[in-house]
């Protein structure tokens, strides 16, 4: 499983297979929630997220659904074989997963590695920078 966040925000199961993600206001969610990974996100701060302006009147239960459905999708993608887990935490919910199952973190590993590179093995660095870039 890999959450591609730089460009369209998706999901790849593990068969390579996009996990059909449905409306945009939850790949919004989801990319809100892939911005701090790990880490609690307040509802309000998602609601923020979604609706541009003055968030609808039943905000909170259109997150809770969006919420659901993508621990359904998780669930039918076999995430948490992979240690995906969509948490709630009081006002808040967090996405908890691997660092490696984000392409956005391999592509900081992936840089910082050729930084490191560049000096003493040019070519090593710029292959490195490529595989970034194909993220």
């Amino acid at each position: 499983m890999e959450f591609r966040v730089p460009g369209a925000v998706a999901v790849v199961a593990e068969d390579g297979l996009p996990v059909p993600l449905g409306p945009a206001k939850r790949r919004s969610l989801l990319a809100a929630l892939l911005l701090r990974p790990n880490a609690p996100v307040g509802v309000e701060r998602l609601a923020g997220a979604l609706w541009d302006e003055d968030p609808p009147r039943r905000a909170r239960t259109v997150l809770q659904g969006h919420v659901s459905r993508l621990r359904a999708l998780f669930a039918e993608h076999g995430a948490p074989a992979h240690g995906v887990e969509l948490r709630t935490q009081g006002q808040a919910y967090a996405l908890c997963l691997p660092a490696a199952l984000l392409d956005a973190h391999r592509f900081e590993e992936l840089l910082a590695r050729a930084r490191a590179r560049a000096q003493r093995e040019p070519a090593g660095a710029a292959a490195l920078l490529r595989e970034a870039l194909a993220l």
